[in-house]
């Protein structure tokens, strides 16, 4: 069976985390289970202290970074195992912790991964 590429923009809006840590998005049914996933994003952080960021998709911590001290924003990429994203509603959540005031946020979220083409929504038949 064939395959191609397909993705879902999470969010393209920066999201602060303390307003809104969870995003729902919906991937479609002939995602290939068996497949890894990418998820790319762009973060924000501006704290005075140690910070951690941990992000988890359905549950399952997909990615965990330490930072120290200062404001930074830049892009990251992370390869998800197979069948951590699924058909159907997703959930993206994200939370940081710090010894200090902190300030984080999230734009650009995207969820790449590998669809059946046989039974993609373009496929002619």
């Amino acid at each position: 069976m064939s395959q191609a590429a397909d993705f879902v923009i999470v969010s393209d809006p920066w999201v602060v985390e303390g307003i809104q840590d969870t995003i729902n998005f919906t991937v479609p049914a002939n995602i290939d289970p068996r497949s890894s996933s990418i998820i790319g994003f762009m973060l924000e952080v501006d704290n005075a202290d140690d910070l951690t960021m941990t992000l988890r998709m359905n549950g399952t911590k997909i990615w965990h970074w330490t930072y120290s001290d200062g404001d930074r924003v830049q892009f990251f990429q992370e390869v998800l195992g197979a069948g951590v994203v699924k058909a159907g509603t997703n959930v993206f959540s994200f939370d940081s912790s710090s010894g200090d005031v902190r300030f984080v946020q999230l734009s650009d979220i995207v969820v790449w991964f590998r669809v059946n083409f046989a039974t993609h929504p373009l496929a002619i038949g």
